[in-house]
């Protein structure tokens, strides 16, 4: 073949493979979006994130709560009503009531009215951890002395009590399952409570039993996150993740799932996403504003939202291009 048309053959196929491979393997394309104090944000310390029914998220801050509504920001502290203006957690319920998590006490908000409680209401222990509301509308708090559940009218208290409740009284997080079970991860393992009997999860290591999340996903799985990893809890085994498996950093504060099935675990280092398969990592290299990523939230949108330790909120939108 003369040299001429030689080159021509290769540049035809060339024209045709790179064709070939538009057209059958589309480009994930990301666009961030962020959100700071300048943006109408109350504060760039960020401790939890939820969304409500109408779509609004709610931000729990070092110094405030703010709400967006996805064009504007409010902002709420203490003159607001708020028992104290620390929120380490933040949840709502299908009645649209939203429940703050303080170091003194907790906040609830419902019709434009607060409400507080503390010791003298009934509550276990002023420094709350984490909230999660069940499957009535009934707040759960996680307590540095144990548990405190309220049903509108009266609280219930739970403590350790060797072989019988809480494994460990420092309770770090809490979640609900589809029925209704209540998950705590604490210092020292889970206790699951279903309401009338405890059950206890210890861990083969220190570290792993130290639980500082837990998340429970759309087909009723129980994520846990520790200080050595991430574990699945599903059809009553565990499965465990770590660096070693491609995990970013082995402490997990933030869980989520996002609505194709991908599923998000924040750390001190940077995020890590896992399809199942395969595990990508984001730093404050390559799209987060600080890589201490405290939570993470799934919109109705399907966007992911990073709450950061210092720098606010990082938003990551994902685009299929043909």
């Amino acid at each position: 073949m003369p040299r001429i048309h030689s080159l021509l053959f290769i540049t035809f196929l060339w024209l045709v493979l790179l064709g070939c491979n538009k057209s059958d393997s589309p480009i994930s394309t990301e666009n961030w979006t962020y959100f700071a104090t300048k943006d109408g944000l109350v504060d760039n310390n960020i401790n939890d994130m939820t969304i409500d029914l109408l779509g609004n998220i709610w931000v729990a801050t070092e110094f405030g709560v703010s709400r967006f509504d996805g064009s504007l920001w409010s902002k709420f502290n203490t003159p607001q009503g708020l028992i104290h203006h620390q929120v380490n957690a933040v949840a709502v319920g299908t009645d649209q009531k939203v429940w703050f998590a303080t170091p003194f006490g907790v906040s609830s908000f419902h019709n434009n009215q607060w409400n507080s409680y503390t010791e003298t209401d009934g509550l276990g222990y002023p420094y709350i951890y984490d909230v999660a509301v069940d499957n009535n509308n009934h707040p759960w708090f996680a307590t540095g002395k144990g548990v405190s559940y309220f049903d509108g009218s009266t609280w219930e208290n739970y403590v350790k009590i060797e072989g019988i409740t809480l494994v460990h009284n420092i309770v770090r997080t809490v979640t609900v399952d589809q029925t209704n079970d209540k998950w705590f991860g604490t210092e020292f393992g889970i206790s699951r409570f279903d309401g009338n009997n405890w059950q206890t999860f210890l861990a083969g290591n220190n570290q792993a039993g130290f639980v500082v999340s837990l998340f429970r996903d759309e087909d009723n799985v129980i994520w846990i996150g520790s200080l050595a990893g991430v574990s699945r809890y599903k059809d009553a085994q565990f499965t465990d993740y770590s660096m070693a498996n491609g995990l970013i950093y082995n402490r997990v504060d933030a869980i989520a799932r996002d609505h194709d099935g991908v599923m998000w675990f924040g750390t001190a280092f940077g995020v890590s996403s896992f399809d199942g398969e395969k595990w990508k990592s984001y730093t404050d290299k390559n799209g987060l504003p600080d890589k201490w990523v405290t939570s993470i939230l799934v919109d109705q949108e399907n966007n992911v939202w990073f709450g950061t330790k210092t720098r606010g909120i990082a938003v990551l939108k994902r685009q299929k291009a043909s």
